[in-house]
């Protein structure tokens, strides 16, 4: 009776503290009265002593048959739990929930009893369980357990991948008592104005900061006048002994946060004040490295819709389109038409379409601009310094003299406190001239105070980074298990640092390293750790408890994300000729296409030839682009020079702060210095430094920033794990591999054209959801198999064990710029069957050619778009069927395709004659239109070579839809890249591989009739 009793309460705790939610936040086991009398409800009480009974029920487990309290039923039956916990992610809340609760409300009361110290934990936690106050059992018990359970309870949370909240409860110092006090010390409302500090004070989103870094920011933050802080988190700062408690939760916060602001604070009255920040992406592909350059404004207002004014260099306000990305950042929709040089140098003014009295965002030159990797905008964002162990970028204006001064003085720092490895650019397409770039760089130590560039000063003083790898988008932060990152410890205030692993429970220890150089580095990659979670803590000098704590979650496709199931179940539909451009969820009745199988027959025969003509020539050039130029200040202000006359506070005495704030009496610039810098005397000229006077960081002993290949088994195992749902987590693991809008639409066409995912579009065709294919082995012309679809590790190991067996073998094809192919081989049909039908595998025995033989005519396509009303535009462009290429257009007013633009919009269109007449067109994706031209002009955008049995096309016109799935099914690899020579001029082209006589028909039937 009595553990019935405690596990309905334990559910009901469950259900109520953390719920399932579909974006939930961290989560506390905050039992304010609304929430007990929710709690009661759950588990059945009526009663008005809701905390007393529900400390009666923990005490009624808790005692054991001599009287005295002992946790072991407790222990026993969460110890029962974890195991399955870990396996199977279930629901199920650990056993141990309900007495955690009762530790919250002791942790709530403290300073309320008059006769009792505000910080007798102990003695509070006895009266609630009726026993002593002196209780010798209670405070071994809980001194023995307490973490394990409170371990248990951040499990649960992290195994559910975030849908009931992320695990707060740490706590670095007063270990045992600090995990309640984690939960009970600041409430919600409390909570929700963290974000104000890390704004106001230039932390960046989802930075992890040790909490004795954060204290002070606090202290100024909590004492300063006009403060947007609560009174209760001011009450609470007081108290000396909450400063570390208080820390913990916001670095917590911190950690989590998403560089959003919050909806109670609008930007015309925020401390933090709007801002355009520069937004980088580096791109390193198969069409060369590149710098993508774009501004992102912050905080914007609700009613943001995109339609932006730039101030020119002549005092004209100009259009300028943002779009919206993650966490509240605008970004600029386009970058063509920027002077990215003037932007950079002169100061930028932004404001809404025709707001001449409302909010301007404003830019101010720099000399030196660190750029910090976000993960949430998978993007490098400007940011006031650097910070320690995170990747970063630096640019740096060296236009003149003083410029190639700040170049060589910023290498110097780089060279003495960047781990080896960082590169200094001078050219890289897309960086304005006159400027430096230094990439690869990750911060390991702080330069002296005597520097004159604050931006490379880090704020914190110790530091655990978790970083590189491939992350899994998630509420929860994971990683690929074959993809893992990399631990990055650094210590400014101890030589001596430790780094320690263990399992998720804390149970064992797997490794440890130390270093007495006060920076670290540790890769995962070589440890080949298992599937599971694990806790990386850091410890400096002698300490014997952690100054920083991570979890590190590696996930694989063995075990499916928690909302894998919740993924839409997409089909290429051909009961409308719309399926070959977008897939569907619901029952299909008709012929369809599901990852590289097909079924049904369209019933048409090849009746045009293909022939080997090539009938496009050379690119046309378009009109040159006009660039927005902005005007610089005068070249001898202090934002140009960067002579800021920084006035600063009068030194008081007492301790040192943690960061002196002064501001620029010219432009008002704000820079803050870090208090805690170690001062290095003056020495006479020729005296040599003394050991204790070196700095502390020896990064010549990390190892060098290594090469970030793409890890495609990795993105293909992270795909198959989630299995699906919004775009936007398909475009995260985009992002990761090349920062570019380019790269992710080419890797979403990709991953589909392979078979590997199935996308579903909207009335625009931009994709809007996507699900991982079945699992299949698709037929090549070659007579071999290749796997598409879901095929995690396990089940492909049973392959390859059952094709080695039986003769065969399985072989994977590196695939330069994509997806490996992984094929077998040598293995009759009719024993894979076999294979199949044991392991619910389809195969598909002519993979490309079944798919090919489904698929309607493109003029059908055509007839079955929706019609819709011409749309306005600001420009447009007419794609010019004789080069293939984009030609500018002051109309659209006769029959072809066309790309239009207005406000951060993109739009391709297709109108026949019929359309122009009706003043209507069809929206239809960028490649469908191209073809839909020339089949509308008879002439074909691709060439057949019978000889070489390939396909050609001009680069930018690959077959569209489910058409290029069935001529990539062939050869299993995505045409390839080729620069040919065409009419004696060279051109970059497709080339699709392994297509014979037949299809070539076939395909060039469909295509042109």
């Amino acid at each position: 009776m009595a553990w019935s009793q405690y596990l309905a309460w334990n559910q009901a705790i469950a259900d109520v503290i953390y719920p399932i939610a579909e974006d939930p936040g961290p989560a506390y086991m905050d039992l304010e009265d609304e929430e007990l009398q929710k709690i009661a409800a759950a588990a059945g009480y009526a009663g008005a002593d809701i905390r007393g009974e529900l400390a009666r029920v923990v005490r009624a487990v808790t005692s054991g048959s001599d009287g005295r309290f002992t946790l072991a039923q407790v222990i026993a039956r969460t110890r029962g739990w974890a195991p399955g916990a870990r396996k199977k992610r279930q629901a199920e809340p650990p056993p141990c929930l309900g007495f955690l609760a009762v530790t919250v409300l002791a942790a709530e009361a403290m300073g309320d009893d008059e006769d009792l110290a505000p910080n007798a934990y102990y003695a509070r936690l006895a009266r609630l369980l009726r026993l002593p106050d002196d209780d010798a059992a209670l405070r071994k018990q809980y001194s023995q357990h307490a973490e394990y359970l409170w371990r248990c309870l951040n499990l649960w949370l992290e195994n559910l991948d975030g849908t009931r909240g992320i695990p707060t409860a740490y706590a670095l110092n007063y270990r045992f008592v600090g995990l309640p006090m984690s939960q009970a010390l600041v409430r919600h409302h409390d909570r929700r104005k963290l974000p104000s500090m890390f704004a106001q004070y230039g932390l960046s989103a989802g930075m992890r900061l040790a909490p004795e870094d954060l204290i002070r920011y606090l202290d100024a933050w909590l004492t300063s006048e006009g403060t947007s802080a609560t009174s209760n988190l001011r009450k609470l700062w007081n108290r000396p002994d909450t400063h570390e408690r208080l820390a913990s939760i916001a670095a917590i916060e911190l950690a989590n946060w998403d560089g959003s602001v919050g909806g109670d604070v609008t930007v015309s009255t925020t401390s933090v004040g709007p801002r355009a920040l520069v937004v980088v992406n580096l791109r390193d592909g198969f069409m060369g490295e590149s710098l993508d350059i774009s501004f992102g404004l912050r905080p914007v207002n609700a009613e943001m819709d995109g339609a932006m004014e730039v101030r020119g260099a002549d005092g004209r306000w100009l259009p300028l389109a943002f779009e919206p990305g993650t966490a509240g950042l605008w970004r600029t929709s386009y970058t063509e038409a920027i002077d990215f040089r003037s932007m950079l140098d002169g100061v930028v003014q932004i404001r809404h379409a025709g707001d001449d009295g409302g909010v301007t965002y404003r830019h101010l030159p720099r000399g030196v601009m660190p750029l910090v990797y976000d993960e949430l905008q998978s993007a490098y964002v400007e940011a006031e310094r650097l910070q320690l162990g995170v990747d970063a970028l630096v640019l740096v204006r060296a236009e003149d003299r003083r410029g190639l001064q700040a170049v060589a003085e910023v290498e110097s720092i780089l060279n003495q406190f960047a781990r080896p490895g960082f590169e200094r650019v001078k050219s890289i397409l897309g960086l304005p001239t006159g400027w430096v770039l230094f990439k690869d760089v990750q911060l390991f130590g702080a330069p002296t105070v005597s520097t004159s560039f604050n931006e490379l000063v880090p704020i914190a003083r110790n530091q655990l980074t978790i970083a590189g790898g491939l992350r899994i988008p998630s509420r929860i932060r994971k990683w690929s298990r074959l993809n893992p990152p990399e631990i990055r410890a650094t210590a400014q205030s101890d030589s001596y640092l430790r780094i320690t692993i263990t399992g998720s429970l804390g149970e064992d220890q797997i490794g440890e390293w130390s270093s007495n150089a006060g920076a670290l580095v540790v890769l995962l990659n070589d440890l080949a750790l298992e599937e599971d979670d694990y806790q990386v803590a850091l410890y400096c000098g002698s300490r014997k408890t952690p100054v920083q704590q991570a979890t590190i979650r590696l996930r694989s496709s063995d075990n499916l994300d928690t909302q894998w199931s919740d993924a839409p179940r997409l089909t290429y539909s051909l009961e409308s000729a719309l399926g070959v451009l977008t897939a569907v969820e619901g029952a299909i009745n008709g012929p369809f296409v599901d990852g590289l199988t097909a079924s049904g027959d369209s019933g048409i025969t090849a009746t045009v030839h293909a022939g080997s003509t090539i009938a496009w020539g050379e690119p046309r050039a378009g009109a040159p682009t006009v660039k927005i130029e902005i005007g610089s200040p005068d070249p001898k202000s202090c934002v140009v020079t960067g002579a800021h006359r920084i006035q600063l506070p009068p030194a008081m005495g007492g301790w040192a702060p943690k960061f002196i704030e002064g501001e620029c009496t010219s432009c008002g610039l704000v820079k803050r210095y870090p208090g805690w810098l170690p001062k290095y005397k003056k020495r006479r000229r020729g005296e040599t430094q003394s050991a204790d006077e070196l700095p502390l960081i020896r990064v010549s002993e990390l190892q060098q920033v290594a090469d970030s290949d793409v890890n495609w088994a990795a993105v293909l195992d992270a795909l198959m794990h989630l299995g699906g749902g919004s775009i936007s987590s398909l475009r995260s693991i985009a992002m990761q591999l090349e920062g570019s809008a380019l790269f992710v639409d080419n890797f979403i066409q990709a991953m589909e054209v392979l078979g590997h995912i199935a996308v579903e579009r909207d009335a625009y065709w931009n994709p809007v959801r996507w699900e991982v294919g079945p699992t299949c082995l698709g037929q090549q012309a070659d007579g071999s198999f290749r796997l598409a679809g879901f095929w995690p590790p396990s089940l492909r190991e049973q392959l390859e064990h059952f094709a080695v067996r039986h003769g065969g073998e399985l072989i994977t094809q590196r695939q330069e710029g994509s997806p490996d192919s992984v094929v077998v081989r040598n293995i009759d049909i009719e024993l894979l069957d076999r294979f199949a039908q044991d392991a619910e595998v389809t195969i598909a025995p002519q993979a490309g050619w079944s798919i090919l033989r489904t698929l309607p005519r493109i003029s059908e396509v055509a007839a079955a778009l929706p019609k819709a009303q011409m749309p306005g535009f600001q420009t447009a462009e007419k794609f010019d069927v004789a080069s293939a290429s984009w030609m500018p257009s002051g109309d659209a007013e006769s029959p072809g395709a066309y790309r239009i633009r207005r406000g951060f919009e993109t739009i391709y269109l297709y109108r026949s004659q019929a359309d122009v007449d009706a003043n209507s067109c069809a929206i239809a994706p960028v490649r469908m239109v191209k073809h839909l031209a020339a089949n509308d002009q008879g002439t074909p955008l691709f060439a057949y070579s019978e000889k070489a049995q390939a396909l050609l096309t001009p680069q930018g016109c690959d077959l569209p839809g489910l058409y290029g799935r069935a001529l990539v099914a062939l050869s299993g690899s995505l045409p390839s890249n080729k620069r040919l020579s065409i009419k004696g001029r060279y051109r970059n082209c497709l080339v699709y591989y392994a297509v014979d006589r037949d299809t070539a028909d076939l395909l060039n039937t469909l295509l042109l009739t």
